[in-house]
């Protein structure tokens, strides 16, 4: 079930057809947006500069209490809108605020009587009532065909997101499988026993990232990166040396399905199989601040007098765009290369379940 829940979760985009109205952003936005509307209607009165600012007092208070109240009806019901369909939560929507804007409207034509203001001096004037409503329904029904137009564009995101996180995952596979039968093929003629082992970690490997999942935990990612280092440890012996640095308390943290294991593959390809004595590839994942840090780290061939072998840097390429499409400006990639040692860091928002 969570890890249902997690598949379907794609660069944390919201759907819903309405905003978050409790958003202390969205109320600044809103406020900011109506007392503009409410200089522009006053300006649109013809009127003497001082019964202007009359008018645009009396326009800002009455729209701002309008869109604050409709604000926060539509914030405590928003979770149960937003379960609808689109034109049903628009339909509705529309009814609840029109209801607020005429309650309104209402208790200040009685207010209104309540302090016996004759026509010249309310600033309510004639036909009062339908004319709020009127104008009140046309601001709605543009406001909501424009939250319609987002909704429609941040469904079209999530299904190009998901299917590109799931193209890039695809163009991942073969890149591992290749590597991981050559492994193999190595063993089986001196090696049986170990190639028969390096088949069932395979297996069980696959088995985990071939799951529709996009996002799983950080336990989850680094048993798919053992299985695969635990792969390549049967070819190459002694010269795979690997240093753990774990915290244990992130393991339920959630990150990108193959985020560890791609990097681990490239150490070894980039770090390790070019150095006649091999090297030592560093794993550490370690919380800094409201970020989990994860770096894999592998020594610099050159340092050694060993050549490099050159990548098409597709691992890591396909690592940057699933963690831009996951969590946008929140996640950084980036990698630190030295005469000794090549560092490839990743940080992400940390999410514990």
């Amino acid at each position: 079930m969570r890890n249902e829940r997690l598949s379907n979760e794609v660069g944390n985009i919201d759907t819903g057809l309405l905003p978050d109205f409790c958003d202390v952003r969205v109320i600044f936005m809103l406020v900011l947006v109506v007392q503009l509307l409410a200089m522009v209607l006053a300006m649109a009165i013809p009127s003497t500069t001082e019964v202007f600012w009359d008018y645009l007092a009396f326009i800002s208070m009455m729209m701002q209490w309008i869109a604050l109240l409709n604000a926060a009806v539509l914030c405590m019901s928003r979770r149960h809108l937003n379960r609808l369909s689109g034109p049903a939560t628009m339909v509705i929507s529309f009814m609840i605020m029109m209801t607020v804007t005429l309650i309104f409207a209402l208790a200040l034509i009685e207010l209104n009587l309540w302090m016996k203001l004759d026509q010249q001096t309310s600033p309510l004037g004639e036909h009062f009532l339908l004319r709020i409503l009127m104008m009140a329904a046309a601001i709605y029904a543009v406001v909501l065909r424009y939250f319609y137009i987002q909704q429609q564009w941040k469904l079209n995101l999530r299904a190009q997101s998901k299917a590109e996180i799931q193209a890039l995952k695809a163009r991942i596979r073969p890149h591992f499988l290749f590597n991981s039968m050559n492994t193999i093929a190595s063993l089986i003629s001196f090696m049986p026993d170990k190639a028969e082992k390096a088949i069932e970690d395979l297996a069980d490997l696959f088995r985990a990232s071939l799951k529709e999942q996009n996002i799983h935990t950080l336990k989850d990612e680094i048993e798919i990166t053992r299985s695969y280092l635990d792969i390549e440890k049967l070819r190459l012996g002694e010269r795979l040396q690997i240093d753990w640095n774990v915290d244990n308390l992130l393991f339920d943290a959630e990150i990108p399905a193959l985020s560890l294991q791609p990097l681990a593959e490239n150490a070894i390809y980039h770090g390790i199989e070019p150095i006649p004595d091999g090297g030592k590839i560093r794993i550490s994942a370690q919380r800094d601040g409201e970020h989990l840090k994860l770096e894999v780290s592998n020594p610099a061939p050159g340092a050694t007098g060993s050549k490099r072998t050159s990548g098409n840097q597709m691992a890591q390429d396909n690592i940057k765009q699933r963690l831009r499409l996951a969590y946008g400006k929140d996640a950084r990639f980036y990698i630190n290369a030295t005469k000794l040692d090549y560092t490839v860091t990743l940080e992400i928002p940390v999410t514990l379940l």
